[in-house]
Protein backbone atom coordinates (compact mmCIF):
# COMPACT_ATOMS: atom_id res chain seq x y z
CA UNK A 1 0.00 0.00 0.00
CA UNK A 2 1.06 3.20 -1.15
CA UNK A 3 0.49 6.76 0.97
CA UNK A 4 -0.29 9.65 -1.09
CA UNK A 5 -0.32 13.16 0.29
CA UNK A 6 -2.12 16.10 -1.86
CA UNK A 7 -1.99 19.54 -0.74
CA UNK A 8 -5.05 21.61 -0.93
CA UNK A 9 -6.72 24.48 1.18
CA UNK A 10 -8.13 22.25 3.73
CA UNK A 11 -8.68 23.64 7.01
CA UNK A 12 -7.67 19.96 8.38
CA UNK A 13 -6.08 16.93 7.40
CA UNK A 14 -7.94 14.79 5.53
CA UNK A 15 -7.38 10.86 5.12
CA UNK A 16 -9.61 9.30 2.13
CA UNK A 17 -10.47 6.14 2.32
CA UNK A 18 -12.20 4.02 -0.61
CA UNK A 19 -13.01 0.24 -1.24
CA UNK A 20 -12.05 -1.65 1.48
CA UNK A 21 -14.24 -4.68 -0.01
CA UNK A 22 -13.96 -6.36 3.47
CA UNK A 23 -10.14 -6.94 3.34
CA UNK A 24 -7.12 -7.01 5.94
CA UNK A 25 -6.42 -3.25 7.26
CA UNK A 26 -3.68 -3.81 9.50
CA UNK A 27 -1.57 -1.53 7.38
CA UNK A 28 -4.10 1.04 6.41
CA UNK A 29 -4.52 1.25 10.85
CA UNK A 30 -0.89 1.82 10.77
CA UNK A 31 -0.74 4.82 8.26
CA UNK A 32 -4.14 6.41 9.82
CA UNK A 33 -1.76 6.08 13.54
CA UNK A 34 1.01 7.59 12.46
CA UNK A 35 -0.30 10.03 10.47
CA UNK A 36 -3.27 11.21 12.68
CA UNK A 37 -5.50 13.04 10.12
CA UNK A 38 -8.22 15.20 11.64
CA UNK A 39 -11.09 13.34 10.18
CA UNK A 40 -11.33 9.99 7.97
CA UNK A 41 -13.79 10.19 5.17
CA UNK A 42 -14.57 6.47 3.46
CA UNK A 43 -15.72 6.82 0.10
CA UNK A 44 -17.38 3.56 -0.48
CA UNK A 45 -17.20 -0.05 -1.16
CA UNK A 46 -16.22 -1.16 2.70
CA UNK A 47 -18.55 -4.68 1.69
CA UNK A 48 -18.43 -6.96 -0.09
CA UNK A 49 -20.72 -9.70 -1.42
CA UNK A 50 -24.37 -10.66 -1.96
CA UNK A 51 -26.41 -11.31 0.97
CA UNK A 52 -26.62 -14.94 2.56
CA UNK A 53 -29.61 -17.30 2.28
CA UNK A 54 -29.61 -18.55 5.84
CA UNK A 55 -31.30 -15.26 7.55
CA UNK A 56 -28.20 -13.70 8.73
CA UNK A 57 -27.46 -10.22 7.84
CA UNK A 58 -25.57 -9.15 5.14
CA UNK A 59 -22.58 -7.15 7.73
CA UNK A 60 -22.43 -10.69 9.50
CA UNK A 61 -20.98 -12.29 6.60
CA UNK A 62 -18.47 -9.40 6.38
CA UNK A 63 -14.90 -10.36 8.47
CA UNK A 64 -13.58 -6.85 8.77
CA UNK A 65 -15.96 -3.94 8.00
CA UNK A 66 -17.22 -3.57 11.21
CA UNK A 67 -13.80 -4.10 13.43
CA UNK A 68 -12.19 -1.98 10.61
CA UNK A 69 -15.27 1.14 11.24
CA UNK A 70 -14.57 0.73 15.14
CA UNK A 71 -10.72 0.94 14.73
CA UNK A 72 -10.96 4.38 12.34
CA UNK A 73 -13.42 5.71 14.61
CA UNK A 74 -10.85 5.35 18.08
CA UNK A 75 -8.29 7.33 15.76
CA UNK A 76 -10.39 10.06 14.46
CA UNK A 77 -13.93 11.03 13.86
CA UNK A 78 -15.02 9.15 10.95
CA UNK A 79 -17.33 9.45 8.10
CA UNK A 80 -18.56 7.01 5.23
CA UNK A 81 -20.90 7.29 2.52
CA UNK A 82 -22.05 4.07 0.20
CA UNK A 83 -20.53 3.48 -2.98
CA UNK A 84 -22.32 0.34 -5.30
CA UNK A 85 -21.05 -2.73 -3.41
CA UNK A 86 -23.02 -0.89 -0.54
CA UNK A 87 -26.09 -2.09 -2.71
CA UNK A 88 -27.07 -5.64 -0.60
CA UNK A 89 -27.41 -3.53 2.48
CA UNK A 90 -30.23 -2.91 4.36
CA UNK A 91 -31.71 -0.84 6.95
CA UNK A 92 -30.68 -3.25 9.87
CA UNK A 93 -26.79 -3.89 7.96
CA UNK A 94 -26.70 0.29 7.96
CA UNK A 95 -27.45 0.42 11.86
CA UNK A 96 -25.09 -1.92 12.54
CA UNK A 97 -22.30 0.66 10.85
CA UNK A 98 -24.02 3.32 13.01
CA UNK A 99 -23.45 1.42 16.19
CA UNK A 100 -19.22 1.50 15.17
CA UNK A 101 -19.66 5.39 16.14
CA UNK A 102 -19.28 5.95 12.14
CA UNK A 103 -21.00 8.61 10.76
CA UNK A 104 -23.23 6.97 7.95
CA UNK A 105 -23.81 10.15 4.82
CA UNK A 106 -26.59 8.34 3.27
CA UNK A 107 -27.80 11.44 0.65
CA UNK A 108 -27.71 13.28 3.92
CA UNK A 109 -25.01 16.27 5.73
CA UNK A 110 -23.60 17.02 8.30
CA UNK A 111 -21.53 19.44 10.56
CA UNK A 112 -18.02 19.34 12.55
CA UNK A 113 -15.39 21.43 13.21
CA UNK A 114 -15.98 24.51 11.00
CA UNK A 115 -16.44 21.48 8.01
CA UNK A 116 -19.93 20.18 6.58
CA UNK A 117 -19.59 17.08 4.97
CA UNK A 118 -21.93 15.01 2.80
CA UNK A 119 -22.60 11.63 1.25
CA UNK A 120 -23.79 11.07 -2.16
CA UNK A 121 -25.52 7.95 -2.55
CA UNK A 122 -24.53 5.08 -5.61
CA UNK A 123 -28.00 4.98 -7.99
CA UNK A 124 -27.14 1.54 -7.68
CA UNK A 125 -27.72 1.67 -3.88
CA UNK A 126 -31.10 3.29 -4.54
CA UNK A 127 -32.00 1.27 -7.16
CA UNK A 128 -32.19 -1.52 -4.64
CA UNK A 129 -33.85 0.11 -2.38
CA UNK A 130 -36.88 0.44 -4.80
CA UNK A 131 -36.56 -3.13 -5.45
CA UNK A 132 -36.71 -4.05 -2.21
CA UNK A 133 -39.69 -1.93 -1.24
CA UNK A 134 -40.97 -3.37 -4.28
CA UNK A 135 -40.76 -7.02 -3.12
CA UNK A 136 -41.39 -5.97 0.83
CA UNK A 137 -38.43 -8.16 1.46
CA UNK A 138 -35.55 -7.21 3.37
CA UNK A 139 -32.98 -8.14 0.77
CA UNK A 140 -35.09 -8.44 -2.75
CA UNK A 141 -33.77 -11.66 -5.52
CA UNK A 142 -30.86 -10.52 -7.36
CA UNK A 143 -32.14 -8.51 -10.96
CA UNK A 144 -30.45 -8.84 -13.92
CA UNK A 145 -32.76 -6.66 -16.40
CA UNK A 146 -31.49 -2.61 -16.55
CA UNK A 147 -31.77 -0.29 -13.57
CA UNK A 148 -34.47 1.64 -12.83
CA UNK A 149 -33.01 4.07 -11.29
CA UNK A 150 -29.78 5.31 -13.31
CA UNK A 151 -28.99 8.82 -11.25
CA UNK A 152 -28.20 9.76 -8.01
CA UNK A 153 -30.26 11.77 -6.32
CA UNK A 154 -29.01 15.20 -6.05
CA UNK A 155 -31.87 17.19 -5.39
CA UNK A 156 -30.50 17.67 -1.81
CA UNK A 157 -27.07 18.86 -2.99
CA UNK A 158 -28.77 22.64 -2.68
CA UNK A 159 -29.21 22.73 0.85
CA UNK A 160 -25.35 21.50 1.13
CA UNK A 161 -24.27 24.03 -0.86
CA UNK A 162 -25.83 26.90 1.00
CA UNK A 163 -24.42 25.63 4.62
CA UNK A 164 -21.34 28.23 5.58
CA UNK A 165 -17.98 26.42 6.47
CA UNK A 166 -15.88 24.42 4.04
CA UNK A 167 -17.99 21.67 1.93
CA UNK A 168 -16.28 18.16 1.38
CA UNK A 169 -18.63 15.49 -0.68
CA UNK A 170 -18.00 12.40 -0.50
CA UNK A 171 -18.96 10.86 -3.75
CA UNK A 172 -17.75 7.03 -4.80
CA UNK A 173 -18.42 7.52 -8.24
CA UNK A 174 -16.34 9.96 -9.88
CA UNK A 175 -17.54 9.60 -13.08
CA UNK A 176 -20.65 11.61 -11.40
CA UNK A 177 -18.47 14.30 -11.38
CA UNK A 178 -18.17 15.75 -15.31
CA UNK A 179 -22.59 15.21 -15.31
CA UNK A 180 -23.86 15.98 -12.19
CA UNK A 181 -21.41 17.99 -9.44
CA UNK A 182 -18.50 20.12 -11.66
CA UNK A 183 -21.06 23.15 -11.53
CA UNK A 184 -22.04 22.68 -7.50
CA UNK A 185 -20.42 25.22 -4.95
CA UNK A 186 -18.39 22.20 -3.18
CA UNK A 187 -15.30 22.70 -1.62
CA UNK A 188 -13.93 18.96 -1.81
CA UNK A 189 -15.28 16.17 -3.48
CA UNK A 190 -13.34 12.74 -2.38
CA UNK A 191 -14.30 9.56 -4.51
CA UNK A 192 -13.07 5.88 -5.70
CA UNK A 193 -14.52 3.51 -7.06
CA UNK A 194 -12.53 2.84 -10.53
CA UNK A 195 -9.91 0.68 -8.41
CA UNK A 196 -7.18 3.41 -10.62
CA UNK A 197 -8.13 1.91 -13.89
CA UNK A 198 -7.07 -1.75 -12.73
CA UNK A 199 -3.83 -1.95 -14.98
CA UNK A 200 -1.86 1.36 -15.25
CA UNK A 201 0.63 2.48 -18.14
CA UNK A 202 2.36 5.41 -16.43
CA UNK A 203 -0.48 7.74 -14.76
CA UNK A 204 -3.11 6.41 -17.39
CA UNK A 205 -5.00 3.21 -16.25
CA UNK A 206 -6.49 0.99 -18.67
CA UNK A 207 -10.02 -0.02 -17.45
CA UNK A 208 -12.79 1.51 -14.91
CA UNK A 209 -16.37 0.65 -14.25
CA UNK A 210 -18.64 3.22 -15.29
CA UNK A 211 -15.93 5.06 -17.69
CA UNK A 212 -14.76 2.13 -19.83
CA UNK A 213 -11.31 1.62 -21.39
CA UNK A 214 -8.49 4.32 -20.59
CA UNK A 215 -11.08 6.21 -18.64
CA UNK A 216 -9.87 10.12 -16.89
CA UNK A 217 -11.22 10.12 -13.60
CA UNK A 218 -9.22 6.96 -11.84
CA UNK A 219 -6.57 8.94 -9.43
CA UNK A 220 -5.34 12.09 -8.46
CA UNK A 221 -7.12 15.55 -8.23
CA UNK A 222 -9.00 17.08 -11.13
CA UNK A 223 -10.21 20.76 -11.17
CA UNK A 224 -8.16 21.93 -8.13
CA UNK A 225 -10.90 19.88 -5.59
CA UNK A 226 -11.84 16.57 -7.06
CA UNK A 227 -9.52 13.56 -5.24
CA UNK A 228 -9.45 9.64 -6.42
CA UNK A 229 -8.26 7.33 -4.06
CA UNK A 230 -6.92 3.99 -6.19
CA UNK A 231 -8.54 1.97 -3.43
CA UNK A 232 -7.76 -0.12 -0.76
CA UNK A 233 -8.12 -3.34 -2.09
CA UNK A 234 -9.00 -6.02 -5.05
CA UNK A 235 -11.54 -8.36 -5.43
CA UNK A 236 -11.75 -8.84 -9.03
CA UNK A 237 -9.73 -11.81 -11.05
CA UNK A 238 -7.88 -9.08 -12.78
CA UNK A 239 -4.72 -8.49 -10.31
CA UNK A 240 -3.49 -4.95 -10.30
CA UNK A 241 -0.86 -4.24 -12.51
CA UNK A 242 1.49 -1.11 -11.50
CA UNK A 243 -1.50 -0.19 -9.56
CA UNK A 244 -0.94 -0.85 -5.61
CA UNK A 245 -3.83 0.15 -3.03
CA UNK A 246 -3.61 3.79 -1.55
CA UNK A 247 -4.62 5.55 1.27
CA UNK A 248 -4.84 9.28 0.28
CA UNK A 249 -4.43 12.48 2.32
CA UNK A 250 -5.06 15.79 1.85
CA UNK A 251 -3.47 18.56 3.78
CA UNK A 252 -2.11 22.35 3.40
Amino acid sequence: MTETIYHLPVPATVALLADLHDRPYFSIMQSLSDRRPAIICIAGDVVFGDPPKDGRLLIQTQKLVLPFLRACCALAPTFLSLGNHEKAVCGEDLQRIRDTGCVLLDNSWTTYNGMVLGGLTSHFVLDCRHLREEKQKRYPACRHERCVITEPDIGWLEELERQPGYRILLCHHPEYYPRYLKGRDIDLILSGHAHGGQWRIGRQGLFAPSQGLFPRLTEGVHDGRLVISRGLANRTPVPRLNNPPEIVYIQN
